[in-house]
């Protein structure tokens, strides 16, 4: 009776599991990768660590362009109203066809803080950063886009990143843009 009983329920998991087997997608399994970290214990959100590696043209001539955006557990943690952030730091070098370094850094928002507002400082975070393709072909330079949000929101200030080909570096404020809605009162303080 034992055994019997024992088959019954062995049948009944192997048939539940192979009904409403659903497919899932390559999209679905991305989605998956792209989603935040928390840390149980702390509650500390994380974005994930992203990379890009490519090559881009500018003024005719080819570079490698490697950017790394990763969250900093020894940069302060940001608090609003969608909870607390760890902030991020971008690594961005750009180098010659030939390998010849034409430029390296490593930006946090700090980077930008001539530009942000001392409630932007306390309650962004350094997004991301992007080779700006339109903007370089218009330009001699080469142009990032970088953006400082406000975590889980739509949120942010766009600013514009331009390296020469010798490596000098300047930063501004993408004027494109309209001034951001007040930020809501910081429940958290």
């Amino acid at each position: 009776m034992k055994q019997l009983y024992f088959l019954f329920i062995v049948m009944l998991v192997v048939m539940s599991s192979c009904g409403g087997k659903k497919e899932t997608s390559g999209d679905a399994a991305q989605l998956m990768f792209q989603i935040d970290s928390v840390d149980h214990v702390t509650g500390v959100q994380r974005m994930q660590i992203s990379r890009a590696n490519q090559s881009i043209v500018s003024s005719g001539k080819k570079y490698n362009l490697f950017i790394e955006r990763a969250p900093s557990d020894s940069l302060p943690t940001v608090k609003n109203d969608m909870g607390i952030f760890a902030d991020n730091r971008i690594i961005v070098k750009i180098t010659r066809e030939n390998g010849g370094k034409v430029f390296s850094k490593t930006f946090t928002k700090q980077s930008f803080s001539d530009f942000l507002s001392t409630d932007n400082l306390r309650h962004f975070i350094l997004e991301g950063m992007v080779f700006d393709e339109e903007k370089t072909n218009e330009s001699k330079n080469i142009i990032l886009a970088a953006s400082i949000s406000y975590p889980q929101t739509d949120l942010y200030i766009p600013f514009s990143i331009t390296i020469t080909p010798e490596g000098k570096m300047s930063i501004s404020k993408n004027e494109d843009m309209e001034e951001l809605p007040p930020l809501p009162d910081d429940s958290l303080n």
